[in-house]
């Protein structure tokens, strides 16, 4: 896939925080959507090749890092609150409506695992968004209930620490064999992969994540997201985000709504090979919906 030009740009929120990324311009004025690319990942994983695909499609696309990400504005580092990333979005779409290039009518979301949760959750609230589209979704970020009790006591250690001036305590995001703290299983080879594509993703999340997570559920959004039309991409062989779990989340989802089903690919594989059988159908939704 050859490269696009970009711009950089930034934006603030309304927490105070300056949040930056890269929009990839589009030929002429209409539609734009943005990408967001997945837990506690960088605006270098994956999207930027998707952002220029759309980009050559005349859609203009924006990609960007989230608070206390990259190159973001936010402390601690590498710490997630859910419904921070859900505002991170609203002043995103505020951003993106008030560029020459876009039609605000004509704006849709994407995310990816973790951040297609996020996209159900801001399509839910949001109602100024033409579309979303949430690829290979992680709707139940709550994990193994067995691990809920050694990390509720981990998590008031660091509050105790912190408020006595200690740092922040970190877990990985996936341990050596694979798993991540809360028991979802990512798989060994992940941080390998994003290495031999020098994403620069941070293995470490604040306790305080996982924290949130426990507690964290969309379940009663999934059916407000309608009439926002909503796509749900999804690897056959997703192993790690179940596919009976994005089934399930489909059917909770009112009208207008798609399913796209990824014949013969997994989470990661996807990404490789031919992005046009990937995202085609992706963009017929999008035409489809937001009427381009």
């Amino acid at each position: 896939m050859s490269s696009s030009p970009r711009i950089d740009v930034s934006f603030p929120t309304l927490s105070g925080l300056t949040l930056r990324g890269w929009l990839f311009p589009a030929a002429k004025r209409g539609p734009a959507i943005i990408l967001s690319p997945g837990f506690n990942m960088p605006k270098e994983a994956v999207v930027p090749e998707l952002a220029a695909w759309f980009q050559a499609r005349d859609v203009t696309a924006l990609v960007f890092d989230s608070h206390g990400i990259g190159a973001s504005d936010g402390e601690p580092r590498c710490d997630t609150d859910m419904q921070k990333r859900i505002e991170d979005l609203h002043d995103a779409v505020t951003f993106l409506s008030s560029q020459s290039l876009v039609d605000p009518t004509k704006i849709a979301i994407w995310g990816l695992c973790f951040d297609g949760h996020i996209a159900l959750a801001v399509g839910a609230v949001d109602k100024r968004l033409g579309a979303v589209i949430s690829f290979s979704p992680m709707i139940d970020i709550s994990g193994d209930q067995e691990r809920r009790e050694p990390m509720l006591e981990l998590a008031m250690q660091d509050r105790v620490g912190r408020l006595a001036g200690e740092e922040p305590m970190y877990l990985p995001v996936v341990n050596e064999d694979g798993t991540m703290p809360l028991g979802q299983v990512i798989g060994a080879e992940f941080f390998g992969t994003l290495e031999r594509l020098n994403i620069p993703v941070e293995n470490r999340v604040c306790v305080q994540t996982y924290y949130r997570a426990l507690s964290w559920s969309i379940m009663h959004l999934l059916p407000k997201v309608s009439p926002t039309p909503v796509m749900i991409v999804t690897p056959e062989h997703d192993q790690v985000c179940p596919v009976s779990s994005q089934m399930d989340t489909f059917e909770r989802l009112g009208e207008p709504k798609e399913h796209c089903l990824l014949p013969g690919k997994g989470h990661f594989d996807w990404m490789f090979g031919d992005t046009d059988a990937v995202m085609n159908k992706q963009l017929d939704f999008l035409k489809k919906y937001m009427h381009f």
